[in-house]
């Protein structure tokens, strides 16, 4: 690896180190939730019986959710003044210590609080370090190392699920929360593999950029928005696999966590395979596979009666959500222009929780309508369909290259 501030090699530890922390982003958006997960029940235990204790338990797992969502856009415009390298050892130190606070916290809104702040420090990670794989590889390069980083937040999501629940079984409900104490290790490692970056000769000065860098943002409207659609399809497992089970017959947790657990499984896949897909496609191309994937899976599951049609259908839609999550950062940072990638990516994460909210709100109407099953078919036909009018419409004019 080459330091692009000033052309020369990294050494060799340095550069494992740097493309680990790199690859490292999406690991903190999975820890989010995942380390949680499976202690849902014991977190209900503690804070209180009945609907209270649910309700903060929940409160415990979505908030963070939230502060993604919030914050993805404003540490993407920090990190444009400040830095991709100043601002993710800040905002790793953020995530250790609000991460951890469940390992002596009894408070609930100071814990709730943390966990907003946990969310947004989250965003903030993952959007520095796409900022960083943007300035130290070129496009084709670029394609693979961020389907690399997708695979290692898929596959990352998974141990941790394992991880977490052994852990709260050894030694209480605390335990799972010294999983976000892995920030202060790549702290470590960030400090001594990213160089420092001397103040860019190139930048224009604030009031020349700005106004194009506005014009980018708001020219990525349509991609944007097409994430957001994409996504309200790519939460289907994770939001409603859980209910067709159980209108299959099928109640038990573990056979949840196992059909799930080929969702997740894939996804790592699906990003594996996305950088030598997105050599040979353009982006309209991607994104049509991607929502052929999301919505054939999405069918199959709406069709099944059984766990393994259904574990089969999450397989199948969680290729297309592993080759959606780079090619979403791809696109967008490759269009909006040094000068607003920050924003950019961090509005990519944005759109995808706004996907994660709609879900809800778009499949519990059509599951009235219709059923759940139905909902599932009409919601994946849905995809399958404007995958096929996009490609018919626009084959000799893709988005591009």
């Amino acid at each position: 690896m080459i330091d692009p501030a000033s052309g020369k090699p990294l050494s060799r530890l340095q550069t494992w180190l740097a493309i680990m922390v790199m690859l490292s982003g999406t690991t903190f958006v999975a820890l989010v939730v995942t380390a949680v997960s499976p202690i849902m029940h014991m977190l209900s235990d503690h804070f209180g019986s009945g609907g209270y204790g649910k309700t903060v338990a929940y409160g415990i797992a979505t908030v963070p959710s939230i502060g993604i969502m919030i914050g993805a856009p404003i540490t993407g415009w920090v990190i444009e003044r400040v830095g991709a390298r100043n601002f993710l050892l800040v905002i790793l130190l953020v995530f250790g210590f609000s991460g951890s606070a469940g390992l002596y916290l009894d408070d609930i809104r100071l814990l709730v609080a943390t966990r907003f702040i946990l969310g947004v420090s989250a965003a903030g990670i993952v959007t520095a370090t796409l900022i960083m794989i943007s300035e130290y590889f070129e496009a084709d390069m670029r394609a693979r190392v961020l389907g690399y980083q997708a695979a290692v937040g898929a596959l990352a999501a998974l141990s941790i699920i394992m991880a977490a629940g052994p852990l709260a079984e050894w030694a209480g409900w605390r335990a799972p929360f010294a999983l976000y104490l892995i920030a202060f290790l790549v702290f470590l490692a960030a400090a001594v593999a990213i160089p420092k970056r001397p103040a860019r000769a190139d930048r224009l000065p604030r009031a020349a950029a700005q106004p194009d860098a506005w014009a980018a943002l708001i020219a990525l409207w349509v991609p944007i928005a097409v994430i957001t659609a994409l996504f309200v399809g790519s939460f289907m497992p994770t939001l409603q696999v859980s209910f067709l089970l159980a209108a299959n017959g099928v109640m038990k947790p573990s056979v949840n966590s196992l059909v799930l657990s080929s969702s997740a499984l894939m996804v790592g896949a699906g990003s594996a395979m996305y950088g030598p897909l997105r050599h040979r496609f353009g982006d309209r191309a991607m994104l049509a596979l991607c929502a052929t994937a999301i919505g054939a899976g999405i069918v199959v599951m709406g069709l099944s009666q059984g766990a393994i049609q259904v574990a089969v259908g999450c397989a199948i839609s969680g290729i297309g959500t592993g080759l959606l999550n780079p090619q979403a950062n791809n696109m967008l940072i490759t269009r909006a222009g040094p000068n607003a990638r920050g924003r950019a990516a961090g509005l990519g994460y944005t759109a995808r929780y706004l996907g994660d909210f709609a879900n809800p709100v778009i499949v519990a109407p059509l599951a009235v309508a219709v059923g759940l099953h139905g909902a599932f078919v009409v919601l994946g036909g849905a995809f399958v369909v404007a995958a096929m009018l996009s490609v018919a419409m626009n084959r000799a004019a893709p988005v591009s290259a």
